[in-house]
């Protein structure tokens, strides 16, 4: 790897041409985005009440050899833990609420893992991503389950105007290359788009401490290949029909010693998703979807003692969206099964979930409600009923405040209640109950046709957590219950506008995510954290630096075990050789800043990326 001092001098060699370019005053800002995760209807992120951000194409383009995790972490309210280089185990917390409270979704398609209740977020290349919204807040009451800190919904790429290729080819440091291409566009009245990559990464060492028992000095490469596609088709004007699908397979080096042994263990990942809908106009105010999906999340991991996991879900969906005089009601029906395989001899692995919800949105004057509710019945555990209730108020042109309250609650999963009892005395709980959650927030909102910003106070109460706990004490054999509380509350704040033709971007998050019985905070969460984002385009150039900074967190409940808070800083530049020729560079960790994202594990440091984009207009 190229040094700090070496790869400081690339990127002014790269970016010094971009600033003696004459400035060029560009829409950078789009206030009109639409979005749908928020309401699950399109709505413009102006007349939204909930608070969501969206991951554009244009930053995804720019992200490099980043992960889709590392993209996430500069977003308001979202931390990050990485145990080591590409394609190692990540999760994302959202305002302060475990991995397994946020909900994943892959073109609506749900992807959380029923064995671990987290998603698989790390096997899912940003090659065949075309945006992410990130929904923060409880909202079951739009989702259902595991949708307490939000919900991450990711749309895979897809075609639109006259057919036409993409290529794109990179390289950088651990000897990290990337490739990807594919073909999408419209022909008469059918849409598709087919994409599809490969990434290659020898990586470095995931682990740093030699007491460590999973200490390795080895490099843990990563290696994947994926696919996407999309085909819709315009039967008759207003109805359509169409099918998603998306395939992720990666192979990622871990560390692990055996009797003072280095061994080269792997754990083998697929990720996948395919759905077929049909979205019909059955009158001038109403219109209808119906949705078939299914995903598959299949773990194996290669070891002395091999394992494997798998969760294999389906899903039905049949929503009607009304619009009235005085608002938009939207209600449907869901079914979701989901079926365990396992190593592990579960003693129940299938269940099922019958869903109904109801929602209202209307705006009267400077005045708007949006309201839902849901009815979840749970195969294991019975039925759970939780709603959400929002207003706002636009007081003047370019201000509004709001307030919302909901519930929310997250079913425990098959390792929870089923996890067969091991040669040490650990096993499951079968009683487990959900955890459940209560939120509020009150928040203030700036808009105007080039800048956004909001000021947002949550405040999200989650009870019936599950631990695994000693039982009996002093046993050192471990069982779940129901036994914790936490609170999570915090100010949010993000500004995102253009001036003079600069793309501006900034946000902080202060918290205290704790534990309700100790006031400890929950492990691997910091007090303080946010990003700052400056982008510039002129001509033929486009340069932008980003800095993330986190505060000092734990990777322990009782907060003994403290790892340093950090600021990272990186630097982007791009040129367009052609009109459909454009050449990227990007520069992470630009000072080699040494931090932990979780104890004892390594996180990448100054690190380059080349890569050179092909797009016919």
């Amino acid at each position: 790897m190229k040094s700090p001092f070496k790869l400081s001098l690339i990127a002014l060699a790269i970016l010094a041409p971009a600033a003696q370019a004459a400035t060029e005053e560009i829409p950078l800002y789009r206030g009109e985005e639409i979005v749908v995760t928020a309401t699950r209807t399109p709505q413009p992120v102006s007349a939204l009440l909930g608070d969501i951000s969206v991951i554009t194409a244009e930053e995804i383009a720019r992200a490099g050899q980043s992960s889709l995790v590392e993209l996430l972490q500069y977003q308001p309210g979202v931390e990050v833990t990485t145990s080591g280089g590409l394609g190692s185990a990540s999760n994302v917390h959202l305002r302060g609420a475990n991995s397994g409270h946020t909900l994943v979704l892959i073109d609506g398609v749900r992807v959380n893992s029923a064995t671990l209740g987290s998603a698989a977020l790390e096997a899912i290349p940003l090659a065949q991503i075309d945006r992410v919204e990130i929904l923060r807040g409880p909202v079951s009451a739009l989702y259902g389950a595991d949708a307490i800190g939000g919900v991450i919904q990711i749309f895979t790429k897809e075609g639109s105007g006259k057919p036409r290729p993409n290529l794109s080819a990179g390289a950088g440091s651990y000897a990290t290359r990337m490739v990807s291409g594919g073909i999408g566009g419209e022909s008469g009245a059918s849409r598709f788009s087919l994409q599809g990559g490969q990434i290659e990464s020898d990586g470095f060492s995931a682990t740093t401490n030699p007491a460590n028992p999973a200490y390795n000095p080895d490099k843990d490469g990563y290696r994947n290949t994926n696919f996407s596609g999309t085909l819709s088709h315009l039967v008759a004007t207003g109805q359509e029909i169409g099918l998603t699908a998306f395939y992720s397979r990666g192979k990622t080096g871990i560390d692990r010693t055996t009797g003072g042994v280095f061994r080269d263990d792997y754990v083998e990942q697929r990720l996948s998703t395919l759905s077929v809908y049909s979205r019909n106009r059955l009158g001038s105010n109403w219109e209808s979807q119906l949705r078939f999906g299914s995903a598959a999340d299949d773990s194996h991991t290669v070891t002395s003692s091999p394992s494997l996991f798998r969760t294999d879900q389906t899903q039905l969906s049949w929503q009607h969206d009304v619009t009235l005089r005085n608002g938009l009601v939207t209600a449907g029906l869901e079914r979701l099964e989901q079926k365990v395989t396992s190593s592990a001899v579960f003693t129940q692995t299938r269940r099922a979930i019958n869903s109904l919800f109801l929602g209202y949105q209307n705006r009267f004057g400077d005045h708007q409600l949006q309201a839902n509710a849901r009815h979840d019945d749970n195969s294991q555990f019975g039925s759970r009923n939780t709603g959400l209730l929002a207003y706002g108020y636009r007081f003047a042109p370019q201000w509004r405040a709001s307030a919302s309250a909901g519930t929310a609650f997250k079913a425990p999963t098959f390792n929870d209640l089923y996890y067969p009892l091991d040669a040490w005395g650990n096993r499951g709980n079968p009683s487990l109950q959900p955890e459940r959650a209560i939120n509020r927030e009150i928040a203030l909102h700036y808009e105007s046709a080039r800048q956004r910003g909001s000021l947002i106070y949550f405040n999200n109460r989650v009870a019936d957590l599950i631990a695994w706990v000693e039982n009996p004490p002093g046993s050192w054999t471990y069982v779940p219950f129901n036994v914790s509380q936490a609170d999570l509350r915090g100010i949010e704040l993000s500004w995102r506008g253009e001036i003079g033709g600069y793309e501006l971007g900034a946000n902080l998050t202060a918290q205290r995510p704790e534990d309700a019985a100790t006031g400890k905070l929950l492990v691997n969460r910091a007090t303080r954290h946010g990003s700052i984002k400056l982008n510039h385009a002129s001509d033929s150039w486009s340069w932008g630096g980003e800095l993330l900074f986190s505060g000092e967190r734990y990777n322990d409940t009782g907060n003994t075990q403290k790892m340093g808070g950090y600021g990272i800083v990186n630097l982007t530049a791009g040129y367009a050789l052609t009109k459909e020729l454009t050449l990227r560079g990007r520069i992470n960790n630009i000072f080699d800043k040494h931090y932990e994202l979780v104890r004892d594990f390594n996180t990448p440091g100054a690190n380059l990326f080349v890569s050179l984009h092909y797009q016919p207009r």
